[in-house]
């Protein structure tokens, strides 16, 4: 471990995985948590440790490998830690059933260890990287609304959000951001959500497969977005709001399926049968977000050109315009 900065440590959990990477870096870049070391705490469950590769020059980082659930190794990394930022879990689409008593185990309990432990080392801020999947079908929901979250992921989040509210009735300050679904680029990439899937598919020189009839909606954050959201939530200005929905658009699958054959013009889509994981339609209203003065910098085609970009290798994979044609 290098030494550590004056003004403290900033703990990211699950900081080798897909938000948790680019976070890291924007952290180090972020002149509001420049001078912070930044302890980087994952159990490379994921083999994403290329998330802790090449970090840049300008951080002081540190990496402690664990699991949220070994509540002694989680505490000793906690030591000197001003502030966590919780973004380990098991990670699914936002409807997904698989492994339910593994996800529920790591996203609910493992959040439950995270702000014991946080309580216990006289953590001064937590912020939570919930999901949008939490509300459950229709919308646009607000925060104040009711959630009826469907699989148990969307379950598990749900749950930790209540163990993160009950550590805040115990004094932790902390702040929950109900993230859309997420895409665009990250050191550690994930392929399996609607939008980097279909970029994926295409760049693959498979077809554009939507479920049903492509009319379900989904909350959608580019990955920067999401790390400045999340950050937003850890600086002095914080908003007061504990609760606070990120999304920069509720597109249909239809919609995002469009917009790769706009940028890819040869992508063929086709339709299949809808199935229980695929048919539910959520939306989420994120005007509170945007009440602060934040603003979202990078919309759908962006974060599809910047992906299509590392594929260009491939036969077919280019697209029709580049990020400097927007």
């Amino acid at each position: 471990m290098n030494d550590q900065s004056e003004d403290g440590v900033i703990l990211v959990t699950g900081g080798a995985g897909y938000v948790g990477s680019r976070l890291v870096w924007d952290l180090a870049a972020d002149d509001r948590f420049s001078d912070y070391t930044i302890r980087i705490y994952d159990s490379l469950r994921r083999h994403h440790v290329y998330g802790l590769l090449d970090l840049p020059e300008e951080g002081d980082f540190e990496f402690v490998e664990g699991d949220i659930l070994d509540r002694s190794n989680l505490k000793r990394a906690m030591q000197d830690v001003q502030s966590v930022l919780h973004l380990a879990a098991i990670v699914r689409t936002p409807i997904s059933f698989d492994h339910p008593d593994w996800t529920k185990q790591v996203n609910h309990w493992g959040t439950a260890s995270v702000v014991e432990c946080a309580l216990e080392t006289s953590v001064e801020h937590v912020v939570y990287a919930s999901s949008a999947s939490v509300y459950g079908p229709g919308g646009a929901f607000r925060e104040g609304d009711d959630c009826h979250p469907v699989g148990p992921y969307a379950e598990a989040k749900l749950q930790g959000e209540h163990e993160v509210k009950e550590a805040a009735d115990r004094g932790l300050d902390v702040r929950v951001v109900r993230l859309g679904t997420v895409f665009g680029n990250a050191p550690a990439m994930r392929f399996d959500a609607v939008a980097n899937r279909f970029v994926y598919l295409v760049s693959s020189g498979r077809p554009l497969v939507v479920h049903g009839d492509g009319n379900q909606v989904r909350p959608l954050i580019h990955v920067k977005d999401a790390s400045a959201a999340l950050r937003l939530c850890l600086s002095e200005n914080r908003p007061e709001p504990r609760v606070l929905n990120a999304a920069s658009a509720n597109p249909s699958i239809n919609d995002i399926a469009d917009a790769v054959k706009d940028v890819m013009p040869h992508a063929e889509k086709r339709y299949t049968d809808q199935d229980v994981l695929t048919e539910v339609s959520f939306e989420v209203d994120s005007s509170r977000l945007r009440e602060t003065g934040f603003r979202f910098r990078y919309d759908l085609e962006y974060g599809l050109l910047e992906m299509l970009s590392r594929w260009k290798g491939l036969h077919g994979a280019s697209p029709a315009k580049t990020l400097s044609q927007i």
